[in-house]
Protein backbone atom coordinates (compact mmCIF):
# COMPACT_ATOMS: atom_id res chain seq x y z
CA UNK A 1 0.00 0.00 0.00
CA UNK A 2 1.34 3.86 -1.07
CA UNK A 3 2.15 6.15 1.32
CA UNK A 4 -0.21 8.10 -1.33
CA UNK A 5 -3.10 5.61 -0.36
CA UNK A 6 -2.89 5.42 3.55
CA UNK A 7 -2.81 8.84 3.72
CA UNK A 8 -6.44 9.24 1.54
CA UNK A 9 -7.66 6.57 3.94
CA UNK A 10 -7.36 8.69 6.91
CA UNK A 11 -8.50 11.63 5.36
CA UNK A 12 -11.67 9.65 4.45
CA UNK A 13 -11.65 8.27 8.26
CA UNK A 14 -11.69 11.67 9.69
CA UNK A 15 -14.04 12.70 7.32
CA UNK A 16 -16.51 10.02 8.03
CA UNK A 17 -15.77 10.65 12.06
CA UNK A 18 -16.69 14.40 11.56
CA UNK A 19 -20.11 13.86 9.43
CA UNK A 20 -21.46 10.92 12.15
CA UNK A 21 -20.46 13.50 14.62
CA UNK A 22 -22.42 15.87 12.80
CA UNK A 23 -25.57 14.12 11.99
CA UNK A 24 -25.55 12.74 16.01
CA UNK A 25 -25.45 16.75 16.66
CA UNK A 26 -28.29 17.79 14.63
CA UNK A 27 -30.21 14.68 15.68
CA UNK A 28 -29.99 15.56 19.14
CA UNK A 29 -31.72 18.72 18.25
CA UNK A 30 -34.34 17.33 16.35
CA UNK A 31 -33.05 18.41 13.05
CA UNK A 32 -33.52 16.59 9.82
CA UNK A 33 -30.05 15.26 7.55
CA UNK A 34 -29.77 17.89 4.94
CA UNK A 35 -30.68 15.04 2.18
CA UNK A 36 -33.96 14.79 3.58
CA UNK A 37 -35.07 18.27 2.97
CA UNK A 38 -37.84 19.25 0.06
CA UNK A 39 -38.27 22.59 -1.84
CA UNK A 40 -41.20 24.63 -0.47
CA UNK A 41 -40.94 22.83 2.84
CA UNK A 42 -40.59 23.92 6.31
CA UNK A 43 -36.79 22.85 7.23
CA UNK A 44 -34.90 22.08 10.97
CA UNK A 45 -30.89 21.55 10.03
CA UNK A 46 -27.96 21.65 11.06
CA UNK A 47 -24.83 21.34 9.47
CA UNK A 48 -20.85 23.06 9.19
CA UNK A 49 -20.73 26.27 7.15
CA UNK A 50 -18.21 25.56 4.46
CA UNK A 51 -18.52 28.62 2.49
CA UNK A 52 -18.75 32.59 2.68
CA UNK A 53 -19.51 34.61 0.03
CA UNK A 54 -21.32 38.10 -0.83
CA UNK A 55 -22.08 38.96 -4.55
CA UNK A 56 -20.34 42.58 -4.99
CA UNK A 57 -22.93 45.16 -4.35
CA UNK A 58 -22.85 47.61 -7.39
CA UNK A 59 -26.29 48.19 -7.69
CA UNK A 60 -27.30 45.20 -6.01
CA UNK A 61 -28.70 44.09 -3.02
CA UNK A 62 -26.45 43.28 -0.24
CA UNK A 63 -26.79 39.59 0.67
CA UNK A 64 -24.37 37.07 2.62
CA UNK A 65 -24.48 33.28 1.56
CA UNK A 66 -23.33 30.35 3.46
CA UNK A 67 -23.05 26.97 2.50
CA UNK A 68 -23.96 24.54 5.41
CA UNK A 69 -23.18 20.43 5.00
CA UNK A 70 -23.79 18.00 7.30
CA UNK A 71 -22.24 15.05 5.32
CA UNK A 72 -25.68 14.06 3.46
CA UNK A 73 -26.08 16.99 1.46
CA UNK A 74 -25.37 20.98 1.35
CA UNK A 75 -27.85 23.71 1.03
CA UNK A 76 -27.83 27.40 1.04
CA UNK A 77 -28.80 29.99 3.71
CA UNK A 78 -29.01 33.99 2.69
CA UNK A 79 -29.57 36.38 5.06
CA UNK A 80 -30.85 39.37 2.94
CA UNK A 81 -29.30 42.74 3.64
CA UNK A 82 -26.61 41.85 5.34
CA UNK A 83 -22.49 41.26 4.47
CA UNK A 84 -21.71 39.44 7.44
CA UNK A 85 -23.66 37.59 10.70
CA UNK A 86 -21.52 38.15 13.74
CA UNK A 87 -19.65 34.75 14.68
CA UNK A 88 -20.40 32.70 11.47
CA UNK A 89 -17.32 31.92 9.29
CA UNK A 90 -16.08 28.66 8.08
CA UNK A 91 -15.77 25.82 10.42
CA UNK A 92 -19.27 27.30 12.37
CA UNK A 93 -21.74 24.66 13.28
CA UNK A 94 -24.86 26.04 12.44
CA UNK A 95 -28.82 24.86 13.58
CA UNK A 96 -31.00 26.50 11.01
CA UNK A 97 -35.02 26.68 10.74
CA UNK A 98 -36.95 28.06 7.60
CA UNK A 99 -38.51 27.40 4.07
CA UNK A 100 -36.43 25.71 1.41
CA UNK A 101 -36.69 27.00 -1.65
CA UNK A 102 -34.67 26.61 -4.89
CA UNK A 103 -32.15 29.32 -6.18
CA UNK A 104 -30.11 28.76 -9.38
CA UNK A 105 -30.78 25.10 -8.76
CA UNK A 106 -29.25 25.28 -5.41
CA UNK A 107 -31.58 24.37 -2.22
CA UNK A 108 -31.92 27.88 -0.28
CA UNK A 109 -32.84 29.02 3.06
CA UNK A 110 -33.80 32.91 3.28
CA UNK A 111 -33.26 34.96 6.52
CA UNK A 112 -33.10 31.63 8.91
CA UNK A 113 -34.25 31.41 12.28
CA UNK A 114 -30.53 30.11 13.38
CA UNK A 115 -28.52 29.55 16.12
CA UNK A 116 -24.44 29.22 16.45
CA UNK A 117 -24.09 25.68 18.28
CA UNK A 118 -20.56 25.22 20.42
CA UNK A 119 -17.81 22.97 18.48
Amino acid sequence: MSVMSRIRGLIAARDDDETAELRRRGAAFGAQPIAEVHDRALADVCGVARALSHPPTSGGPRELTVEIYDGTGALDVVWLGRRYVHGIRPGTVLHVKGRVCRRQGVRTIFNPDYEILPV
